[in-house]
């Protein structure tokens, strides 16, 4: 076994490349444990759209050893919880459950992520849940808006496409297709196991081994390209659809996960955009009465990262929203922002980190995501990193990204109310 350099006390290699996080914490009698895969809608193509989230919902339905049900209930009749998420880049698996059960509950995880038969009549039952999945949400939007956002902003990287597919994709999709995926994705090289609470540090890495360590050393296919150019011209699209008011969403691109400037975005978005304190909100609802609702967040990719301020008006108003949020941006590029702006920005986020840390689930997601995307150091040094951040770096961030260039994004309109 190897160690991760620099923080030899939480990250750790097995001998097959499976990385490895236990924090031990004794406060409470529980325990989260959680797996996460670098798998997501990025590594997809415009036939096996879906294919990851669609292999997430199959996970659980059935092993050598554990039919659906038996998964279930061994989780959920010690007092424990057990379910799963699929992202751009990332899809994880967990199962929270009272500490007496540790050693029961891993197996049942491991069990599940390495060894799925993939039933088939569960896997025709998914399919009919997810198409209904993706019913509600096109009846969303918000959706529309998303989609319509993230085509205009990465119009040649793949964090454009849906994680949840499409209807054409789900129906075609084949059990052989799920296989595939995860032959390729679920592999040594590109797994992070996390435990965090009350266990021995010892035994839980005794029972990872003996779990984990058995899985072949295997690399994880190559990563597709999630560098996006900045946008020369700007391109708002225009969606018409059935909806009671209008939404906007308009950003630009921003620096990779690895960037050191990563934190000073999230200060940035806060400012801007995070409460009802912020610049945003203040001047756009507050004094000008033009939308009912504005924010702005940094979205984390481990490629290219995305600035976003997504705003809900009155259809009316919705043709003047880009430019006049656009009119704000650029007075704090020539003007920058308030000490005391940028200090409450730095309290939200600081305040949220914790709040996020309060919970073993939450220590345990935040070393997944991060280790899982190659940047575990970032959940050590956040804090810090945020304390450093100044007046003078947020500026510095807006000429270098926004470059008072006119924001790309989309605007869904009621049908019968566009003006």
């Amino acid at each position: 076994m190897t160690t991760q350099a620099g923080h030899a006390k939480s990250v750790q290699t097995l001998s097959n490349g499976i990385k490895t996080v236990v924090i031990e914490d004794h406060t409470s009698p529980i325990v989260s444990m959680q797996v996460w895969i670098r798998c997501g809608a990025v590594n997809e193509n415009a036939q096996t759209a879906g294919v990851s989230h669609f292999l997430e919902h199959m996970l659980f339905k059935g092993t050598p050893r554990l039919s659906a049900g038996q998964i279930s209930h061994a989780v959920e009749s010690r007092g424990g919880r057990i379910n799963a998420a699929t992202g751009m880049e990332l899809t994880h698996y967990y199962i929270d459950a009272p500490s007496d059960s540790f050693e029961e509950s891993l197996a049942v995880l491991a069990d599940a992520v390495l060894y799925p038969t993939f039933p088939a009549d569960e896997f025709e039952r998914e399919r009919k849940v997810i198409l209904e999945e993706i019913k509600r949400r096109n009846d969303d939007p918000q959706s529309d808006l998303w989609d319509g956002f993230l085509e205009v902003l990465y119009p040649q990287t793949p964090y454009r496409q849906r994680v949840i597919g499409t209807e054409a994709t789900i129906s075609a999709m084949t059990r052989e297709v799920l296989m595939a995926q995860h032959q390729a994705f679920y592999v040594s090289d590109n797994m992070v196991v996390v435990i965090v609470g009350d266990v021995k540090k010892a035994k839980a890495m005794k029972q990872v081994r003996k779990l984990f360590g058995s899985l072949p050393a295997k690399k994880r296919p190559p990563f597709p390209v999630l560098f996006q150019p900045p946008r020369e011209q700007s391109e708002l699209k225009i969606i018409e659809r059935p909806a009671q008011q209008a939404y906007v969403a308009v950003g630009f691109t921003g620096p990779a996960l690895n960037d050191p400037r990563q934190v000073s975005m999230d200060v940035l978005s806060t400012v801007l955009g995070g409460g009802g304190s912020s610049r945003l909100h203040r001047i756009l609802r507050e004094e000008k009465r033009l939308v009912w609702s504005v924010g702005s967040s940094f979205i984390t990719h481990a490629g290219t990262g995305l600035f976003g301020v997504f705003a809900q008006c009155a259809p009316e108003k919705a043709r003047s929203l880009p430019a006049e949020i656009y009119m704000i941006i650029t007075e704090c590029e020539s003007n920058g922002f308030s000490p005391d702006e940028v200090a409450r920005a730095k309290s939200q986020l600081k305040s949220a980190w914790l709040f996020s840390q309060e919970t073993y689930h939450g220590q345990a997601s935040q070393w997944g995501f991060y280790t899982a995307l190659g940047c575990h150091d970032l959940v050590s040094r956040y804090v810090k990193d945020l304390d450093r951040v100044r007046v003078d770096d947020l500026v510095s961030l807006l000429r270098t990204f926004f470059q008072s260039r006119e924001m790309s994004g989309a605007v869904v309109y009621p049908s019968a109310g566009k003006n």
